[in-house]
């Protein structure tokens, strides 16, 4: 298998693409050999599937050969057209104040998250061990729109309603981000929730986000598509 890789490597061209690129793991608008050398790492095991969630495509947590392929072919053939986005509205925001709304684009959410416009947010008290797919250390900050909701029972959030997870792979500097927010009051099986965890992992109601927290997971109670326990640890 893995000569048969190299081999489309050889020739292998970047092509520009939309930034939501399946096995697009850098970011960049297309699917490189750094990239595919990431994902065979991720297939055999070396890497977490978080460096690069968008090869998978079965949403699984793993990297099969069909899905190694077909992101060769990808790099071959450039990436497809991203998918229109439906319009959120109200667009939501994050907090009363002067912390700036809360951007649904996957490269200007990056930067929203690393001037640390959360950080005012309600959170855990500490980063802990995480119970799901996020790396092995993770912090949640949850938004005063979806701590009201949180504390009056609501079986749905409201429009705004907004969770940023900080993912700790090794040591105790954040390396990444998983971030939820709801466009709409209606969750619409996910749909109604803008998810993301980089560029290459970003839209509304993708299906490796919703498959999670739609419902009960490794012992977390969903809420409306939230699986941060609360009250808050």
């Amino acid at each position: 298998m893995r000569p048969i890789l190299v081999a489309c490597w050889l020739g292998l061209e970047s092509s520009p693409a939309g930034a939501q690129c399946p096995c697009d793991c850098g970011g960049d608008g297309a699917v490189t050999v750094d990239d595919l050398l990431t994902i065979v790492n991720v297939a055999q095991g070396t890497l977490p599937i978080e460096v690069c969630p968008s090869a998978d495509s079965g949403s699984d947590l793993l990297i099969t050969i069909d899905e190694l392929l077909s992101c060769v072919q990808i790099a071959l053939s450039g990436c497809p057209p991203p998918a229109a986005s439906p319009t959120p509205s109200p667009s939501p925001t994050a907090t009363a104040g002067a912390i700036p709304p809360i951007p649904t684009s996957a490269f200007e959410l990056r930067a929203w998250l690393q001037a640390g416009h959360y950080r005012g947010w309600t959170a855990e008290s500490d980063r802990h061990v995480s119970l799901g797919p996020h790396g092995r250390f993770v912090r949640t900050y949850l938004n005063d729109t979806v701590i009201a909701s949180l504390q009056a029972g609501n079986a749905t959030h409201p429009a705004g309603s907004a969770l940023v997870k900080e993912l700790y792979f090794s040591g105790t500097t954040v390396q990444a981000w998983a971030v939820e927010i709801k466009v709409q009051d209606d969750s619409a099986g996910g749909a109604g929730w803008y998810w993301w965890e980089g560029e290459g992992l970003a839209g509304f109601g993708l299906g490796i986000c919703t498959n999670c927290h739609r419902s009960d997971y490794n012992g977390l109670t969903s809420r409306d598509f939230v699986l941060t326990p609360f009250p808050l640890q």
